[in-house]
């Protein structure tokens, strides 16, 4: 019983170390030579975006629109993160700004096409137009005098 819950001990240490190396390389990278280095560098060692995320926010003088733009430059798929982003709490306000900046900056380094689309944009009611004469199941006519 001993041997197991040394061991255990042992790769908790190890796990530790790895982890508060990983964040102290994102750190000095970021401060050298900027986010985006930081963020490719991060991701070739195997970190998700919800890890960089975390990690980037506690950076004092980090935006984190630039942290996002990063991801998006760096190839990370939209959907990924979109998730990342709302754990952390990011509005969507700021993902779609990254977005914005990151296809303006990175062109096709970007990977998706679309980062971020609430649902049923399409379907939803708008005050812009007037709905085809007869779809609302009355007249086309504007006035009620002509009925």
């Amino acid at each position: 019983m001993k041997k197991i819950t040394f061991t255990m001990l042992f790769c908790l240490l190890i796990v530790s170390v790895a982890h508060a190396d990983w964040v102290e390389n994102f750190t000095s990278l970021f401060k050298s030579k900027g986010i985006d280095a930081a963020v490719t560098q991060a991701l070739k060692e195997g970190n998700g975006p919800s890890a960089i995320i975390n990690e980037g926010l506690k950076i004092d003088g980090l935006n984190p629109q630039n942290l996002i733009k990063a991801l998006y430059c760096a190839g990370v798929k939209g959907d990924d993160i979109k998730a990342a982003a709302d754990e952390a709490g990011i509005s969507d306000i700021l993902l779609v700004a990254a977005y914005e900046k990151s296809v303006a900056e990175c062109g096709d380094q970007v990977a998706d096409t679309q980062a971020y689309t609430p649902a049923n944009t399409a379907a939803a009611p708008s005050f812009a137009s007037m709905p085809p004469p007869g779809a609302s199941g009355g007249s086309s006519y504007a006035s009620p005098s002509t009925f």
